[in-house]
């Protein structure tokens, strides 16, 4: 390789934010944003609203496992290819939607597809970066989100603005075409591993770190052989607290602002596109300080400031306490699962990064789903989302130090090479 030539990693690594973008920035995250107007235009309640956001993390919670195994044993690139282009397809189904029950089954199958593209592009990070520059590459991947959060933060109002009445049904057949287009790139220039362009791996020492990294990717694992190991149960379980806590704020602050706190859809857009665009450059940050400081302290510290985001939202007397709470939000936001991601990578390897990140990623999904239907019943209930933003601040707590306990085995289990 000459050595003025631009390593073909930093290239996967902007495909990669695409595709992250692609399946969860437009594929999940727009449904906060359109939420409102499709709402008030189909006239559904606040506890449908929640079952309907609930269906997409239920799709992404049963396809998480089976994605990160096919990823593993046939290659990243077929599995978030095939992803894409069916995450486009169910989103362009949304905008032909006419009640609650094609919403559900809609929005489930836009999980099942976000769950193949996210796990397996931030599973494949593990095969192009040594564990020294993990956690900064999986920290640009997961800024994919809020790029496409700031990009539907300002798409999202202008259609409804031209369209008053039919601008949520415009707003998923727009960003479809956008997803349906990071698919065709995905399958262009995606490459499972280095060795497919006759590179090394980018961050590590040479030779050295390509014999320790084969060493590690010389065995399948099975799911069974994979949970046996401490620390990937407890990343688990930390995950989960990250999945419910979250999915709460990231679906249902623009409507909070909106409907209790007497902002226009306008205006809590573009504070919510300041959250996006915020969260693009933390994710780098908070992934490279856990390579420097290791991942349970960083995941401590991004916990604390997100319960301390969703406790300052419900005690918001004003404006400048919201920009404050969106403000660490988006500091955060998407920093814990590059963090995740990285450490799969430490714990199993490169070969059985995707399969780990599925694994850990079922509990996260499991509380994905929870999280919007406890919000929607709890906001029917209390006629407000306080009691959830709570919920979201304890849940975080645990978080925290559950990850204080999380540990790096120093060998694998032996056997279990193909056990599922």
């Amino acid at each position: 390789m000459k050595a003025n030539r631009i390593h073909y990693g930093w290239i996967m690594l902007v495909v990669g934010i695409l595709v992250v973008a692609g399946s969860l920035g437009f594929g999940r995250f727009s449904y906060g944003m359109i939420l409102p107007s499709m709402q008030t235009s189909l006239g559904l309640t606040h506890d449908e609203t929640g079952i309907i956001a609930s269906a997409n993390m239920f799709g992404y919670f049963l396809a998480a496992l089976m994605a990160g195994m096919l990823a593993s044993r046939y290659g990243p690139k077929i599995v978030i290819t095939v992803a894409l282009f069916w995450t486009a397809l169910s989103m362009a189904a949304t905008a032909l939607a006419g009640g609650v029950a094609s919403l559900v089954l809609f929005r489930f199958l836009t999980g099942v597809g976000g769950a193949g593209g996210n796990i397996s592009i931030m599973g494949l990070s593990s095969s192009w970066f040594a564990p020294q520059r993990r956690g900064m590459a999986n920290g640009f991947l997961v800024g994919g989100s809020g790029l496409a959060m700031a990009v539907t933060g300002w798409i999202v109002p202008a259609v409804n603005q031209a369209y008053p009445d039919e601008g949520w049904r415009y707003n998923w057949l727009i960003l479809a075409g956008i997803v349906a287009v990071i698919g065709a790139l995905a399958m262009l220039l995606i490459k499972n591993h280095p060795r497919e362009k006759g590179l090394a791996v980018l961050g590590g020492d040479g030779a050295q770190t390509a014999r320790q990294e084969d060493a590690r990717d010389s065995r399948l694992m099975g799911v069974r052989a994979i949970f046996t190991l401490q620390g990937v149960r407890l990343l688990a379980f930390t995950y989960f607290c990250f999945g419910m806590s979250y999915i709460i704020y990231a679906m249902f602050f623009v409507n909070y602002l909106v409907g209790e706190k007497g902002f226009t859809q306008v205006s809590a857009g573009q504070i919510w596109s300041a959250v996006g665009l915020l969260s693009i450059g933390s994710a780098i940050i908070w992934g490279s300080l856990s390579d420097l400081a290791g991942r349970q302290r960083a995941l401590l510290v991004v916990f604390t400031l997100q319960a301390a985001s969703y406790l300052i939202l419900v005690s918001a007397g004003g404006t400048a306490l919201i920009w404050v709470s969106a403000i660490l939000f988006g500091l955060t936001a998407w920093s814990i699962p590059g963090i995740v991601a990285s450490f799969c990578g430490d714990l199993v390897g490169p070969k059985n990064a995707p399969a780990a990140l599925g694994l850990v990623t079922f509990f996260f999904g499991f509380g994905q789903v929870l999280g919007p239907i406890s919000a929607g019943y709890i906001k029917q209930l209390t006629l407000s989302f306080s009691g959830a933003f709570y919920l979201s601040a304890l849940l975080a707590c645990l978080g925290g130090v559950l990850a204080l306990w999380t540990r790096q085995e120093k060998r694998m289990p032996a056997g279990g090479s193909h056990n599922l």
